[in-house]
């Protein structure tokens, strides 16, 4: 083609034909400037289509890891409601005098340990994918606000909680080397291993103690839900946008 173009070029020339030859050079140049726009065109629309699949993946990555986080959440807020009830009634039985013996509390003390889970462990792969690489300019304005916005209140609740959590357990580390459980099945038995353990212990603190334990294990579970109701609400609106921008 260049060839062709060249001997064109040198027949005008050679013929002297000066017109003819300016409208041919003006013609070539607008044939090359409409290739070049016509090769920037097309490397945009591949750029373009490699954003966009690039895009997609992040959001089913970001769907999948979002949709397992609120499935986790939800069922963490049930448990823990559905133990600070159980401890909400336990203090009401306590203020209302339903227990009135040291052996009413010794028996509500060997029967309140439980395990508790307070703590998220949040699906953040794509998230710290996409903002490590910078894809995160993929997105709207208004979905990285209310992305950033999330992974604000995963961090809080986190910190919040595990704080809570070690505060928790060291409280219950110290009531529970004080007051031994023997974990015995037999009734009998277990009087005895008591009354062993708890030789030089101040029984009549247990119920003062008590209460302080139940109180500090419902705070812990209150501030849970406060906090993981909040990244909850957030979850779901980001899953909502997720939804919305592949529609």
């Amino acid at each position: 083609m260049i060839k062709f173009f060249r001997q064109i070029r040198r027949d005008l020339m050679e013929k002297n034909n000066t017109g003819k030859y300016l409208k041919y050079a003006i013609g070539e140049i607008v044939l090359v400037m409409i290739g070049i726009l016509l090769a920037l065109q097309v490397n945009n629309w591949n750029e373009m289509n490699k954003k966009k699949r690039l895009k997609n993946e992040y959001q089913t990555s970001l769907t999948n890891d979002y949709t397992k986080d609120t499935l986790q959440l939800n069922d963490r807020l049930k448990r823990n409601k559905k133990r600070l009830a159980l401890l909400t009634s336990v203090i009401d039985s306590i203020d209302n005098g339903f227990y009135t013996t040291i052996e009413d509390y010794i028996e509500l003390y060997l029967n309140n340990f439980s395990s508790i889970s307070v703590i998220n462990i949040y699906n953040s792969n794509s998230f710290n994918l996409l903002i490590s690489t910078g894809n995160i300019d993929l997105f709207d304005k208004k979905f990285r606000t209310e992305l950033m916005e999330l992974n604000r209140l995963q961090r809080a609740e986190q910190i919040v909680q595990n704080g809570n959590k070690d505060y928790l357990f060291k409280f219950m580390q110290n009531v529970s080397l004080k007051y031994p459980s023997p974990n015995i099945g037999n009734p009998f038995h277990a009087d005895a291993a008591i009354q062993l353990l708890w030789k030089n212990v101040r029984i009549d603190d247990l119920p003062r103690d008590l209460l302080s334990l139940i109180s500090q294990e419902r705070y812990t579970i209150i501030r849970y839900i406060e906090l993981t109701e909040s990244v909850l609400h957030q979850t779901e609106l980001v899953l909502k946008l997720l939804n919305n921008s592949n529609t």
